[in-house]
């Protein structure tokens, strides 16, 4: 992972004043900063969307039926309705992979000993019919063995295991083996898992299966980097056979409501693709955002206008029972952050971003975030410095636009408002001088001729009585 760098910056920050900035403040009940809830850095599990174990309603096999994937009909016998999951789900498969050549057929190693009679299983031979029960029967002690990476999950015993069959006692076309939409959530990011054992590994043939995602509106993407082929892996040897689970690598950015899983035969023919198939899983693979304000440095609150460091962290998932592993590449992630009122980005916000192709573009409404996680990369993260006038405000999960994230949990910040400055002009009382004028000569002149105006009345006074006498 690179180093920190500095990231563009796109500004529009008009100043804000502190009585405008304290009438659109978000009130929070704490006063200091307080980082989300989560564990920035720390990967957690993948959710599962879709686990197919194949254990819905089967009717078990008899001397007379088998069920398959898909809705079989051969146009002569009367039509077979097609698997059923246990939350709905339906599939398709193409006819070469559907009751053809002793593929597409839900068997359990506690199955009838002797193959159906059905039309649908008529080109499955003894031979391929004891190793399809023998695979399914493998793929049970697998999903039993305690390093199967889904031990939550609840299972059958392995001999009542089901799984579908792909052992092809023919010429079989590439094509679908199983497909089935599943609901998501737009703006996550899926990949799929899936099981495999495979017989007869002393064979030349190859194989090469592939789990695929099309969401119908993106390019569709292989999970897994392929081929898959039990043989080729250092995966564990039961009953003879070989056997493991093939975690999807890559994932797709889900861009409507639904995402078609399917496993695919992408070559087709013979006694190589002597397999079997169980527990098709599709996993949201989604990274975690988290937001985290640092403290200030002392008290309660910061200072109005000094900087305040937001520290914002992508965390990738982990593989399925590998919380050591990164779940693989996530490109192209966003989030448009609304800040709310009075809470603005530093002038000089000085970002930072370790993110491959990180960016954070500002306003003083907004913070803008975008950038990718490498194959694996477990976390990267962005920063930059907030300011305020003053106020205690909360980035508030519902405030996040989010594409290819998880939100955060809220965080909050306060900022103390400067102390108002005394007013120094004069507040009232009387003028004792026209401006310019000194108000102590100003004063004593009227004082001096208040006196001598009373001493020439006396004076007058005086005269006049003596002109009387």
């Amino acid at each position: 992972m690179s180093a920190p760098r500095r990231s563009r910056v796109r500004r529009s920050l008009p100043l804000v004043g502190a009585t405008a900035a304290l009438g659109a403040v978000l009130a929070f009940a704490a006063s200091s900063a307080t980082a989300a809830p989560g564990t920035p850095g720390v990967m957690e599990a993948p959710s599962v969307v879709l686990y197919e174990g194949f254990e819905g309603t089967v009717p078990p096999a008899t001397p007379e039926f088998v069920q398959t994937i898909a809705d079989y009909d051969d146009g002569v016998a009367p039509p077979v309705p097609g698997y059923v999951g246990r939350s709905g789900e339906v599939y398709r498969a193409d006819p070469g992979w559907n009751g053809q050549s002793c593929n597409g057929l839900i068997v359990a190693g506690d199955d009838v000993t002797t193959v159906p009679t059905a039309s649908q299983a008529s080109e499955c031979l003894q031979s391929g019919w004891n190793q399809s029960r023998s695979l399914a029967e493998t793929l049970g002690s697998w999903a039993a063995h305690p390093d199967y990476p889904y031990p939550a999950v609840p299972r059958p015993e392995p001999g009542a295991n089901h799984a579908v069959s792909s052992y092809t006692q023919g010429e079989s076309p590439p094509g679908v083996m199983a497909a089935t939409v599943v609901p998501v959530t737009v703006g996550h990011y899926y990949t799929a898992t899936v099981d495999v054992a495979q017989a007869n590994c002393w064979t030349t043939n190859p194989v090469n299966l592939a789990l695929r995602l099309d969401d119908g509106v993106s390019a569709p993407v292989d999970a897994f980097p392929g081929p898959i082929a039990a043989c080729d892996l250092p995966v564990h040897q039961i009953n003879g056979n070989n056997v493991g689970t093939f975690p999807g690598l890559t994932s797709l950015l889900a861009g409507s409501t639904g995402i078609e899983v399917a496993l695919l035969n992408t070559l087709g023919g013979g006694g190589g693709d002597d397999n079997a198939f169980d527990n098709l899983a599709l996993i949201d693979t989604t990274p975690q955002l988290d937001a985290v304000i640092a403290a200030p440095p002392s008290g309660d609150a910061y200072p109005a206008g000094q900087p305040a460091r937001l520290l914002l962290t992508v965390t990738n998932t982990h593989l399925a029972g590998s919380p050591t592993v990164p779940s693989g590449a996530k490109p192209e992630w966003s989030f448009d952050l609304a800040l709310p009122a009075g809470l603005v980005p530093a002038d000089d916000p000085a970002i930072e971003t370790d993110c491959p192709n990180g960016a954070l573009d500002v306003t003083s409404a907004s913070i803008v975030g975008r950038g990718s996680l490498g194959p694996t990369d477990v976390s990267c993260s962005l920063t930059l410095d907030l300011v305020s006038s003053g106020g205690e405000y909360v980035l508030d999960p519902a405030a996040y636009e989010l594409t290819g994230l998880l939100a955060p949990a809220a965080t909050s910040v306060g900022f103390a408002a400067a102390p108002a400055t005394p007013d120094p002009s004069p507040t009232g009382g009387p003028v004792l001088a026209d401006s310019g004028s000194e108000p102590l000569p100003a004063l004593l002149a009227g004082v001096l001729a208040a006196t001598l105006g009373a001493a020439l009345i006396h004076l007058s006074s005086a005269a006049r009585r003596r002109r009387t006498r």
